[in-house]
């Protein structure tokens, strides 16, 4: 199913957000340093490491990598060939369902008294990935898009958050202390990230200090919440750019940039390409797979 979609050789984007897909045919080392938002990368064929901050893991066949918060990664593959190309999936944990999935889950356990850790490697849990064999197909049809996917998408975190990965993505102390709030912020970015927003207004609407909620909603959410509120509006912008009709210009300005060049270089830096390249091979490739 992967090597299906993986139509590039590197990073092939899903229309699902946060969802892409990797084939290497050879080994090869990044040039470049990315900043990872919190995701899980399930690696299907061949081997890779990764250099995230002071520690480098390394995983395979039927081996996943949790990223429990936004870290800089630098990756290698090591094990890849044209007749068995590396291959893996990476998806994004979507923040706001991260914190909902805290709350839900916050009675339904004892707190775990393994340590945290920022990142986790581990064999792929079996139920996380006949998740992900369901998930996929459901993101190539717009109805299972809208109904079906975003249920799979809750199941996989479920599953991780109950499992031992759950140490890396965060300390389940401070999450219920603070999880309602941050939960009130997140909604709060969702709603308003067309207009300006900034940590003093967002800390003062859920009655903390700026420098305390910045520091919380790292430790609950997985990254800053201005780079949350970043990723909301490159997220929104993504949509409207794929649903086609509007010059990246109209797209910075409806999601709240204060310039079509800051608009841009961000996209890139997020997606890979500027955002009118993006949406014609995303465009390019989807009709490939009709």
């Amino acid at each position: 199913m992967v090597a299906a979609r993986a139509v590039n050789e590197g990073r092939t984007d899903s229309i699902w957000p946060g969802l892409r897909y990797y084939r290497f045919s050879t080994p090869v080392r990044y040039d470049k340093t990315q900043t990872l938002a919190p995701g899980i990368v399930v690696v299907l064929q061949g081997r890779k490491s990764a250099r995230l901050g002071a520690s480098t893991l390394a995983y395979d066949e039927m081996s996943c990598l949790v990223l429990g918060a936004e870290t800089r990664c630098e990756g290698t593959v090591v094990e890849a060939s044209p007749g068995r190309p590396y291959l893996a999936i990476h998806m994004d944990l979507p923040p706001d369902l991260l914190v909902k999935t805290f709350i839900a889950l916050a009675g339904a356990a004892p707190p775990s008294t393994a340590q945290t850790t920022p990142n986790y490697v581990a064999p792929v849990d079996g139920r996380v990935l006949d998740a992900f064999t369901r998930l996929l197909p459901a993101t190539d049809h717009p109805v299972d898009r809208a109904t079906i996917a975003p249920l799979i998408v809750e199941e996989i975190i479920v599953r991780l958050l109950r499992s031992g990965a759950a140490g890396a993505i965060r300390d389940a102390a401070a999450i219920k202390r603070s999880a309602a709030r941050i939960q009130k912020a997140v909604q709060l970015i969702q709603q308003h990230f067309r207009r300006p927003l900034d940590i003093a207004e967002l800390a003062g609407a859920v009655a903390m200090s700026p420098s305390h909620f910045a520091h919380t909603f790292r430790e609950v959410a997985g990254l800053a919440p201005m780079h949350f509120l970043r990723n909301t509006r490159l997220d929104e912008a993504r949509v409207l750019l794929l649903a086609g009709g509007k010059r990246p210009g109209e797209v910075a300005a409806m999601t709240g940039f204060d310039s079509a060049a800051h608009f841009t270089r961000e996209f890139k830096r997020r997606y890979g390409a500027p955002p009118a390249q993006y949406a014609r091979q995303l465009a390019s490739q989807q009709a490939q797979s009709i």
